[in-house]
């Protein structure tokens, strides 16, 4: 081979490994960027409950005995079933985090950021009875393990 083969060798050689560290790098922020969308998307889910919870007076009369542990005979069918939406929603909003973390489409600290202890309540428990078969078995774990922790304190 002539020198002017192997010049354009190194060439093409270089040329194709600049490639892939561009590639490399425009990758690692695309999956940043799908990191922080996700995580937005997270927290957006989060606020319209809270402003739901806020701005609706039925919404809000309903959660407050919840938090108060009101039991489910003092409750009014349409709390009863004001509160076990929104329970499930948030039941279903923390088995996506779950997921997408199992997936590792995001960061494992996404599972820190949830506040557990609507769920310790006693009409929360037996919402979360009722509908539990219709989660992930390996959900069910990771869910009830974190309620019962956030329960002790």
């Amino acid at each position: 081979m002539s020198r002017k083969s192997h010049v354009f060798e190194a060439v093409g050689i270089g040329t194709v490994i600049v490639s892939l560290l561009f590639v490399a790098v425009e990758l690692h922020q695309n999956t940043k960027a799908v990191h922080g969308q996700t995580n937005q998307a997270i927290a957006d889910n989060v606020n319209a409950l809270y402003l739901a919870i806020a701005t609706d007076n039925e919404l809000s009369a309903a959660w407050h005995k919840l938090l108060n542990n009101v039991p489910s005979s003092q409750l009014s069918n349409e709390e009863k079933i004001i509160l076990e939406m929104a329970l499930l929603s948030g039941f279903r909003r923390v088995e996506n985090i779950w997921y997408q973390v199992e997936e590792g489409l995001i960061e494992e600290r996404a599972l820190t950021r949830i506040g557990y202890l609507p769920y310790t309540k006693v009409f929360a428990t037996e919402t979360w009875k009722k509908y539990r078969n219709g989660f992930d078995p390996m959900f069910l774990q990771y869910f009830e393990l974190q309620v019962s922790l956030a329960s002790r304190g």
